[in-house]
């Protein structure tokens, strides 16, 4: 009879198990009906507008996040029936990531001819999902290439929660913080006499049966250029969004906190709730692509995925090294201000390579401003190497920490865990003497 896992590893394969599979269904059938609502849409129009693409474009989206929590559902429930499996790194792996990066490239050029095609319906969503894996997959293998895997009931686990669980969760925090932030402003406001004399006119002008809608709209813009509003702007997205998102992306991992990772398995882990995260992000933000502009989103959000594996990864490796030696808690706080400080950072040259925009601001007339966008266009350049340097680092780091068996990369499979082990290894990991071991001799110092 095979050895069953300790009991905090069948809670935890419960729960996984429970969130993967309810959310892999619910994401199904959602796929179903929104293929449902597409081909009506597409069916009552003459010409496939961009409503039906859209929502064949969710439909994939939907069908891809169900399909990846079907993993995670089964390896959990062999996890909770004792049989648990090891994963060591297969080199082809990168070299596979690698080939689709150059099949990447190929896509980027074919996105715009087929977003504007009148196939776009039947081509585009497939497409999406390809240029928004394919750079994902290659950060992945680049950041484990050499290291020893997390069991699979971890990795998949980590990918399936973080889908279903963790971003409803940090959206949730963020919608919370976002009306905190206009209750606030709206008191503010009130108190400024030229603000309640433009409410009274627009409650006047609304009850006008010729109110036009644009007079709103002009009246909110300049809103949005009063230097306080952008400042409390800047100040949510650069400072408050950073601090939500890296403390909650790695929620996955905090599940993995008694298993003992290793850094550099902590750091896997991290990743792949970035991944998550950044899979939802990006496929959320090409979903409404079909007018032509889609290339633009496409190549901005290829940063923004790198920059969300990397900052998650660096604060699960602070997270495991903590659980591993309670003297490594600046280790652990040093990862977390680090990865804050590059979102943040991002995020503002984001919002400030639009801001003649949302000054209405003409560039050609504002040097300032076309500075400051140059600017933030470079600091944005700038930051892609520097994330992708931290990538190719902490992966150096964490292979010199490793056997020499392991850093060689030999070619190894998952393969079962013997019934005959002790009972300890049961838990979902490696077991303790092989995580122990995967640090290497020098894993006090890694």
């Amino acid at each position: 009879m095979a050895s069953q896992p300790s009991a905090p590893a069948i809670w935890r394969s419960w729960l996984l198990l429970i969130i993967s599979a309810s959310g892999g269904l619910f994401a199904i059938v959602g796929a179903g009906l929104l293929i449902v609502a597409g081909s009506t849409s597409l069916l009552r129009a003459t010409i496939p507008g961009l409503q039906s693409v859209t929502l064949f474009n969710l439909a994939w989206v939907m069908l891809l996040v169900g399909l990846l929590c079907i993993p995670a559902a089964v390896y959990s429930l062999l996890s909770i029936r004792g049989k648990n499996f090891i994963s060591r790194p297969n080199p082809k792996s990168f070299f596979s990531a690698s080939a689709g990066l150059l099949v990447w490239g190929l896509l980027v050029l074919l996105f715009k001819p087929v977003e504007t095609s009148q196939l776009a319906w039947l081509l585009l969503p497939p497409l999406v999902l390809l240029v928004t894996v394919l750079p994902l997959w290659w950060y992945i293998e680049t950041g484990r290439r050499g290291l020893t895997l997390s069991a699979p009931v971890q990795s998949w686990g980590v990918i399936g929660f973080s889908l279903v669980f963790t971003l409803p969760v940090i959206l949730t925090l963020e919608l919370l913080v976002l009306g905190l932030v206009l209750v606030i402003g709206g008191i503010y406001l009130s108190s400024s006499p030229d603000f309640a004399g433009q409410l009274a006119i627009l409650q006047r002008m609304v009850s006008d049966p010729n109110f036009n809608p644009q007079i709103l709209m002009d009246m909110f813009s300049g809103l949005l250029q009063r230097p306080g509003v952008i400042l409390a702007l800047l100040a949510v997205v650069s400072g408050v969004v950073p601090l939500l998102e890296e403390m909650f992306k790695p929620l996955a991992v905090w599940l993995l906190a008694g298993d003992k990772l290793t850094p550099a398995q902590g750091f896997l882990a991290g990743m792949l709730s970035g991944a998550s995260f950044a899979l939802w992000e990006n496929l959320t933000a090409l979903s409404a692509s079909g007018d032509g502009s889609g290339t633009l989103i496409l190549v901005a959000r290829v940063g923004t995925g790198l920059l969300h594996i990397v900052t998650a990864g660096m604060v699960s490796w602070g997270m495991a090294s903590f659980w591993q030696s309670r003297r490594y808690l600046g280790r652990m706080v040093g990862a977390y201000v680090l990865a804050v400080m590059l979102h943040g950072l991002w995020n503002a040259s984001g919002v400030l390579t639009g801001i003649g925009t949302l000054l209405q601001i003409p560039v050609d007339t504002s040097l300032i401003t076309q500075a400051v966008e140059s600017g933030a266009v470079a600091v944005l350049i700038a930051l892609v190497f520097v994330n992708l340097g931290l990538l190719l680092f902490f992966n150096a780091r964490l292979r010199r920490a490793q056997p020499v068996e392991v850093a060689e990369g030999a070619l190894l499979v998952s393969e079962p865990l013997q019934a005959n082990l002790d009972p300890s290894g049961f838990s979902g990991a490696l077991p303790e003497e092989d995580a122990n071991s995967s640090a290497g001799p020098d894993s006090d110092d890694e």
